[in-house]
Formats: structure tokens, C-alpha cells, sequence
């Protein structure tokens, strides 16, 4: 199973291909934050693990089908390219749902 992980300030999370959330442990450092910033970073890790999911369902794809077109990609809701591998993927992953 593909699984996207990300952590950060005591929060951890798992999701897979798509954003389901598999997996949330929030560690006792978690809670000293407040409910609204722990509630963003909530929000941006799963966007982040997702865009991990995503990217690794992606290359597994790729790898038993070879190059698919661009658009099918779209449809899968997979990136085209590996153009954001190295990107910060908390800040990143705008394309998640919303």
C-alpha cells in the first residue's frame, strides 16, 4: 500500500494516494500550540503527505505502464512530472482538496 507520511511539532500523519487520512498522533507538545495553529498544521501536513501519496502512486504507475499521456495523468489526479520532487511539500500541495 502507498502511504504518504509527514510530521512536524509533535503532530504526525499518514494518508494515502488521494489524501485519506490513514493515520493522526498528536504528541503531548502537539496541544501547547493552541486549537487553531494545531488545526492548521494539521491541515498542511495532510496536504503534504498527500502530495508524497500522490507523487508515489504516480512513479508506481509509471513504472508498471510506462509514460502516460499528461492528460490521463490529470484525470488520475497525479502529477505530470517529478518538477516538484524537491519541493517543500508543507508549503506546497496547493492542488489538494479543498
Amino acid at each position: 500500500m502507498i502511504i504518504g507520511r509527514a510530521q512536524r511539532n509533535g503532530v504526525s500523519v499518514e494518508v494515502v494516494p488521494g489524501g485519506a487520512l490513514q493515520s493522526l498522533e498528536l504528541a503531548p507538545e502537539a496541544l501547547e500550540f493552541g486549537a487553531a495553529r494545531l488545526a492548521r498544521t494539521i491541515v498542511a501536513l495532510v496536504r503534504a503527505a498527500a502530495a508524497k501519496a500522490n507523487r508515489a502512486a504516480g512513479e508506481a504507475i509509471r513504472a508498471e505502464s510506462g509514460e502516460l499521456h499528461p492528460d490521463v495523468l490529470a484525470v488520475l489526479g497525479l502529477p505530470q512530472d517529478d518538477a516538484d520532487a524537491g519541493t517543500d511539500d508543507t508549503a506546497a500541495a496547493g492542488s489538494w482538496r479543498r
